[in-house]
């Protein structure tokens, strides 16, 4: 079999794979908030810069087919490319063998497979940008400066690497790690007129981020700045989170076989140019490191060092290429690989099971709080609160009880959630009125949406999952908090989760 039709049935069964993951399962809290980034694009968000936004546009085909299987269309697509990226890396600095087992341990990433390449998160485009960022990285240090395109590949450095901060500012990562090699390894470069002006493209390209900020009083630096800022004591909890958090989104089988490729890198037994391995070790190691340690201190979420395992997979590719003959004659795969991919698929599916067919809740069992701490529910069929609450509406519009069109919420979740799948389906005004560090983006979002006005009526809902009284947030601005209806839903004959209904009547304005 030639190897470049075994890499492209990698990606063709990847793909429809992850085709079935996106289709079967509804979307996500993060999921569904992003999907808001996009209906009113910025330069720059509450939580991130707007790439993923730009790209539930393209995916999307400018928000015309908004259903979940379009809405991850980006990251599925991107994925397939990434997987021929990191093949292509490691086969010109390996050979194939390489190319292929880095494709297949990125595949087996949950990481990289699923999270960021089903789900639309930051993390997808961030991703993309990543590897073609390593790819250029790559060919700079392996070249000489006369090669008549190392200044040209230094300035695309500059474009990719300033697209992938708009993604995500985790993407400054990529310029830390090519200062360090610079300084340690490569002193020449500091000399080199097109290295300033690469950092100058990625400075203007993330511009927009700096003058947002500027127009809204730096408040993405001072939210997030505190969820990061080391001013507590010890969080062994968060520690352990995401140390464990990493081993388990990079697959534990990967993780392993990282670790001895790392081993085998200090024992010098890994056979590609030691400019490549420095390169590879500061393209990761710090991200994760100090991800690390200020788990120690403060809340930090796994993913968040996501990207930095690419360049550990492809040095673990190099190291298993050497392991194995040629796999175009014999295609005997290292069998902790294959352990890696039989692993991913029995999870994912698993998964999908839990979140569809699970008889009842994994999480709290009171009535008051019924699902609470299900991660499943957050992707379980919305649409039967849509139809639910139709009824609802449609009954008091016809018993003439109230004619509001109007759905609040005090948080961006589950808000997000009932916007895009109760409200805009219904063609119903949603709009989030609680505190800016509750309701994000929404405070921008507001704005372009429908006013509510003294005296108008509001339906406020609220899930058990995650259960707020009206009557804490909002007694001081309605007249009468109604009882509230109570939808019950069913999740293989077994109760689930509730979602409670509340006429407020009577704004009288802020």
């Amino acid at each position: 079999m030639i190897e470049k039709y075994k890499i492209l049935i990698l990606i063709s069964i990847a793909t429809l794979i992850r085709c079935f993951i996106a289709a079967e399962i509804g979307l996500g809290n993060d999921e569904v908030y992003y999907v808001t980034y996009a209906q009113h694009l910025q330069w720059n968000y509450f939580d991130h810069p707007p790439m993923v936004a730009l790209l539930i546009r393209l995916s999307t085909f400018n928000l015309l087919f908004t259903n979940a299987f379009f809405i991850r269309l980006g990251p599925i697509l991107l994925a397939a490319i990434n997987t021929y990226l990191i093949y292509d890396i490691c086969s010109k600095i390996k050979n194939e063998n390489a190319g292929f087992l880095a494709a297949l341990l990125f595949s087996c990433s949950f990481y990289s497979s699923i999270i960021a390449g089903v789900f639309i998160l930051p993390d997808a485009p961030q991703l993309f940008f990543w590897i073609f960022s390593i790819s250029l990285l790559i060919k700079i240090v392996s070249a000489i400066e006369s090669d008549k395109n190392f200044n040209y590949n230094i300035l695309l450095f500059g474009v990719v690497a300033g697209l992938c901060i708009m993604s995500k500012v985790h993407g400054v990562f990529l310029w830390i790690g090519f200062g360090l090699y610079i300084l340690f390894y490569k002193r020449s470069l500091l000399s080199n007129g097109y290295l300033y002006l690469s950092v100058l493209i990625s400075l203007v390209i993330i511009s927009p981020i700096l003058i947002w900020n500027i127009e809204n009083h730096f408040i993405t630096y001072t939210f997030h700045s505190n969820r990061v800022t080391l001013n507590r004591g010890m969080n062994p909890n968060s520690f352990f989170r995401e140390f464990l958090g990493g081993i388990f989104y990079n697959n534990p089988i990967n993780y392993f076989l990282i670790i001895t490729a790392l081993i085998a890198v200090w024992k010098n037994k890994i056979n590609i140019s030691l400019p490549l391995k420095r390169l590879l070790l500061l393209l990761s190691l710090p991200l994760i490191v100090l991800l690390l340690f200020i788990s120690l201190f403060r809340d930090t979420l796994p993913h968040w060092s996501g990207p930095a395992f690419v360049a550990l997979i492809i040095l673990t590719a190099c190291y298993l290429a050497d392991s194995v003959q040629d796999l175009n004659v014999n295609f005997k795969l290292p069998k902790l690989v294959v352990i890696s991919c039989v692993f991913i698929i029995i999870i994912s599916f698993t998964g999908i099971g839990l979140i569809n067919y699970y008889p009842g809740t994994i999480g709290n069992n009171k009535e008051e709080l019924l699902g609470k701490g299900d991660v499943t529910l957050d992707m379980y069929d919305w649409d039967f609160f849509k139809n639910e609450f139709e009824k609802i509406y449609d009954k008091d519009v016809q018993s003439r009880k109230t004619k509001t069109t109007f759905i609040i919420n005090n948080k961006w979740f589950p808000g997000a959630h009932i916007d895009n799948y109760i409200a805009q389906p219904l063609h119903l005004d949603f709009i989030a009125m609680g505190k800016l560090e509750d309701i994000h983006t929404y405070e921008w979002l507001n704005k372009y949406r429908k006013k509510i006005k003294i005296g108008d009526d509001a339906y406020f809902i609220t899930v058990s999952t995650n259960y707020m009284d009206p009557k804490e947030q909002y007694n001081m601005f309605f007249e009468k908090i109604n009882p509230p209806v109570i939808i019950k839903q069913f999740r293989n004959k077994k109760p689930v989760r509730n979602m409670l209904v509340y006429l407020l009547e009577g704004y009288k304005g802020e």
